[in-house]
């Protein structure tokens, strides 16, 4: 694994974002509370659920013993609306080295995982898939045409299900999506625009989107200053699905707490706001990477690691209102 790879309107959550934005740093409130209000709105949090609410001090580990397993390494976690079918990929100690599993939850428990159809002869990543389990977007160095040898470089792929529910072949997303650098990471809003990063290993990474156009993409743009910069990794990009908040992943940042750290934006009016680092209450001084969300947006998944030593990756989970600071 290359590591360096609601219930209110938006009127009512675009002013809390931005009261937040102003205030927070007066009030004393964690950078990370417009985030968590742009998420979830606080209308719609009752005192009940704030006085249950848990706040684990960098999340809790996700399904220990089902999917998140101690001798191999998970990475990128992806759920259906329900949240009961889950895509992700692992590692694996022969080829094709990396490979998208799915499980499903059954009495409160997961499956174990299995390969997906459309995997395992080529090295496949960071699978996303649509809130209606008909769509899985995912990176993939698999050949173009499907033949010839595997590439040295990834592109993003989609596959669809049938009338039948059988997933169909892999399309790959073309041009202007792709290029010859590698493309990562790929995640979607409902009105179908694309939010992923491109870059290289020897250099950097940047995060982009591509907006629907008929039946294919317009050419992909880089997104402004808020998100991305000259002098740091920004990368692991995933948007939520009304297209309001986008978490990614950012390297060796001065105000870190680690390698890696989860960072998040809000889209006020088509501009992203100054990305904010998301607290301890996420972020440690191990790795934090390869952020993902519940589609109603209260609870964030990710990534751990231990480089040195290594420790294999588990995925983390969180609820959002955790990112008030309450």
């Amino acid at each position: 694994m290359h590591r360096f790879i609601s219930k209110r309107s938006w009127s009512l959550g675009l002013a809390v974002a931005l009261s937040s934005a102003s205030l927070a740093c007066a009030a004393g409130e964690p950078e990370s509370t417009q985030v968590a209000e742009a998420l979830v709105g606080t209308e719609a949090v009752s005192e009940a659920s704030l006085r249950s609410l848990s706040c684990p001090v960098g999340g809790s580990m996700f399904a220990p013993g089902e999917v998140s397993l101690p001798e191999r390494s998970e990475y990128r976690l992806s759920f259906t609306r329900d949240g009961n079918t889950a895509y992700y990929h692992v590692d694996l100690d022969e080829e094709p080295y990396q490979a998208i599993f799915v499980t499903h939850k059954v009495n409160g428990h997961f499956t174990p995982g299995e390969i997906v159809p459309f995997s395992g002869t080529f090295q496949d990543s960071d699978p996303f898939v649509t809130p209606d389990g008909s769509t899985v977007y995912f990176s993939s160095a698999r050949p173009v045409g499907g033949q010839g040898p595997q590439r040295s470089d990834t592109d993003l792929w989609v596959v669809r299900r049938g009338a039948g529910g059988q997933w169909g072949t892999p399309e790959h997303l073309g041009p202007n999506i792709n290029s010859d650098q590698q493309e990562l990471y790929v995640s979607a809003t409902k009105d179908g625009t694309l939010y992923f990063a491109s870059g290289t290993f020897d250099s950097d990474f940047n995060i982009y989107k591509a907006e629907r156009r008929g039946p294919g993409y317009a050419p992909r743009e880089k997104l402004g200053t808020g998100v991305n910069s000259d002098d740091y990794w920004e990368y692991n990009s995933h948007i939520s699905w009304d297209g309001h908040v986008l978490i990614f992943a950012s390297l060796n940042r001065p105000e870190g707490y680690g390698l890696g750290d989860l960072y998040a934006s809000v889209n006020v009016g088509g501009r992203w706001l100054k990305a904010v680092n998301l607290g301890p209450s996420v972020n440690t001084e191990k790795d934090e990477f390869h952020p993902s969300l519940s589609v109603d947006g209260r609870r964030l998944y990710f990534v751990r690691q231990t480089w040195n030593p290594f420790v294999p990756s588990d995925f983390y989970q969180l609820d959002t209102l955790c990112l008030l600071g309450l």
